[in-house]
């Protein structure tokens, strides 16, 4: 069967870099993809991973918003959602969860059956039906086998991960992608729990490539050195 498409004007209003591609929002979104693809000269980033602490960080829509703008310079795209526990990513495009990433690692079901194409290079691929033990899921070889073969079908995967302060899930993930960035929100995420984020993604041997900074307000962009940053207000 082929890949499933949607229309794209049923999308949810929050992935501005579909819906408004030529707003400031997206632009920011643009200087964060040539950002990641400069942030590492000795190995090419094509699968990352996003983390957060907390929930309603940006996380999700980040995730979303990065995923378009680089299908958008023609490198074909996957977006995943790996946040198991609480999935979000088919409904910011409307599309059905009920089969997706899990039901093809442990149904064995055809992946082209599960992934929706949005564009001709945007694809997502929903978290599936819900298991009751995701980090064994998440540590199983046929998930890896399964990653492996997709870094064949595409030139970037975006994976969206739950949040640290919840679950070890985005450690386990890290594992298996080339660099994991950690989204933190202005004024509401606190410094020593991000460190503590920090650290024990680190210690797990993640390969952090840049934190994102959310919910920024102008009066705070004196103190973004070492921040990639965007001005968004939706929830994850």
């Amino acid at each position: 069967m082929p890949i499933k498409a949607i229309n794209r004007a049923n999308l949810e209003y929050h992935i501005v870099s579909l819906k408004d591609p030529s707003s400031a929002i997206a632009e920011q979104y643009r200087k964060l993809r040539t950002n990641i693809d400069y942030s590492n000269f000795n190995k090419e980033i094509r699968v990352m991973s996003l983390t957060s602490t907390f929930p309603g960080e940006g996380k999700t829509v980040t995730a979303l918003n990065l995923g378009t703008v680089y299908s958008q310079s023609e490198s074909k795209t996957l977006i995943i959602d790996m946040d198991l526990r609480k999935p979000k990513i088919h409904r910011a495009f409307n599309i059905s969860n009920s089969k997706g990433l899990t039901n093809i690692v442990i149904d064995g079901e055809d992946k082209d059956n599960v992934i929706h194409e949005i564009t001709d290079n945007l694809h997502v691929l929903p978290s599936g039906e819900k298991m009751p033990f995701p980090a064994e899921f998440l540590m199983s070889k046929k998930l890896r086998a399964l990653i492996d073969d997709l870094r064949t079908d595409y030139d970037k995967i975006i994976i969206d991960c739950p949040p640290m302060t919840a679950v070890t899930d985005a450690s386990i993930i890290s594992k298996f992608t080339d660099g994991t960035l950690v989204v933190v929100a202005s004024r509401r995420t606190n410094s020593d729990i991000a460190k503590q984020i920090v650290k024990t993604l680190n210690d797990n041997g993640a390969n952090i490539i840049g934190s994102i900074l959310t919910r920024v307000q102008k009066k705070d962009h004196r103190y973004l050195a070492g921040y990639y940053y965007y001005s968004e207000y939706m929830e994850d």
